[in-house]
């Protein structure tokens, strides 16, 4: 009974993805030739197809935080957080100048040169 178990696993990835690649090449075949004029594909390349974009947009790491935030959402809030106010501040600053082309809080010197007029 044991040796089956290192067959199992395999088997069913292989049952899985040959199930997924049968439902994209059905759909490929059913919708793009008619929608956008593309050629009908095979059942291998619909399997190529599923492949590429897993490795493309998906990738096959596996991010251990579950069904919440993706990893590096979390990562990036974390580090925000931890952030002191000041550096924030400077980091908005910054933020501020380079993409929005102007800054939301005016250097000292010129407001204290309009409080003075």
């Amino acid at each position: 009974m044991r040796r089956y178990k290192y067959i199992k696993i395999p088997l069913m990835v292989l049952i899985i993805f040959s199930l997924v690649s049968a439902v994209v090449m059905y759909l490929w075949n059913w919708l793009m030739p008619d929608l956008f004029g593309l050629p009908l594909l095979t059942f291998w390349k619909a399997a190529g197809l599923l492949l590429l974009s897993k490795i493309l947009f998906g990738g096959f790491r596996k991010s251990h935080h579950g069904p919440g935030k993706p990893a590096w959402k979390e990562h990036w809030q974390n580090k925000w957080e931890s952030m002191p106010e000041d550096k924030r501040e400077k980091w908005k600053q910054r933020f501020a100048d380079k993409w929005c082309g102007h800054s939301h809080h005016e250097p000292q010197e010129e407001s204290q040169k309009k409080d003075s007029q």
